[in-house]
C-alpha cells in the first residue's frame, strides 16, 4: 500500500510531464521520438517497480511543491464539486471509486489507474467552469462564419486545446474575431502545440455550423485545418 498524498502528488507530476494531458496507454514511436508513457505506467515505474524492472528509457521523477499543492487542492475541489451528487447517490461508478480513493489514507498499486485520472478531472472541471464564464462574457454575440464547404482563412486565438483519446487527436477551441471556432487536428508527435492564449493564422474548410459544447452559443466547426 502507498501513502495517498504521495501518490496523488506523483499523479500531478505525471500530468505535468505529459504536457498537461492524461495519457491512458503507453505509446512507443520511432527512435527519433521519445516514448510517451501512460499515466498508470509512470506511477508503477516510479513508485512500485524496482529499477531493474523498469524500461531503460523511463526517467524517474520527483513531484514538485506545485504538484503537491495541486494534489491537495484537487481533493478539496472534487469533494466540494461532487458533494450534492454524493448525498443524492448520483455519482458514476468511476467517480465513486475516485472519491473513495482520494479520501483514503492509502491506495494500492491496483488503484493507480483510478487516481491517475484526478488531474484531468480537476483541471478540466475547473477550467470548464472558468471557460464557460469567459465565453458567455466575451462571445455572447458569436456568429457562424462562412458556409459549409467554404474555405476560411483568419487569425485564430486559441482558447482551449486538449487531446481526445477516443479520436487520437487534439480538439482546438478558439475564436476568429468575435466568433467561436473549433476543429480537430492530429499534431505530429513531439512537435510543439499551439499554446492557450496565442493567435495563429489558420486555413480550413467549414464542416458545419453548430453550437459550442459548453455555452450553446453559435460555433463554426472546421475541417482540414492548416496552420499557415
Amino acid at each position: 500500500m502507498y501513502n495517498t498524498e504521495k501518490v496523488l502528488a506523483n499523479c500531478f507530476a505525471v500530468y505535468r510531464i505529459n504536457n498537461e494531458t492524461h495519457v491512458s496507454d503507453t505509446r512507443r514511436y520511432s527512435e527519433d521520438v521519445p516514448t510517451l508513457f501512460g499515466a498508470k505506467d509512470m506511477l508503477l515505474f516510479n513508485l512500485h517497480y524496482k529499477q531493474d524492472l523498469r524500461p531503460k528509457d523511463f526517467v524517474p521523477f520527483t513531484p514538485t511543491e506545485e504538484d503537491k499543492a495541486n494534489a491537495k487542492n484537487a481533493v478539496a475541489f472534487v469533494n466540494r464539486d461532487t458533494s450534492l451528487q454524493q448525498i443524492a447517490g448520483t455519482l458514476t461508478d468511476f467517480m465513486k471509486n475516485l472519491v473513495t480513493c482520494i479520501n483514503s489514507e492509502q491506495v494500492s498499486q491496483n488503484e493507480f489507474g483510478i487516481v491517475a485520472v484526478l488531474p484531468k478531472v480537476y483541471f478540466e472541471t475547473k477550467d470548464k467552469k472558468e471557460y464557460k464564464k469567459k465565453l458567455k462574457t466575451e462571445f455572447n454575440e458569436s456568429k457562424h462564419i462562412g458556409l459549409p464547404g467554404q474555405v476560411v482563412t483568419g487569425l485564430f486565438t486559441v482558447n482551449e486545446i486538449k487531446f481526445v483519446e477516443k479520436f487520437g487527436c487534439h480538439v482546438v477551441n478558439g475564436n476568429i474575431e468575435n466568433s467561436l471556432v473549433s476543429f480537430f487536428k492530429n499534431f505530429e508527435a513531439g512537435k510543439q502545440l499551439p499554446e492557450k492564449g496565442t493567435t495563429i493564422r489558420i486555413k480550413g474548410k467549414v464542416k458545419r455550423h453548430g453550437e459550442n459544447f459548453v455555452t450553446k452559443l453559435p460555433e463554426t466547426q472546421l475541417n482540414y485545418v492548416k496552420i499557415v
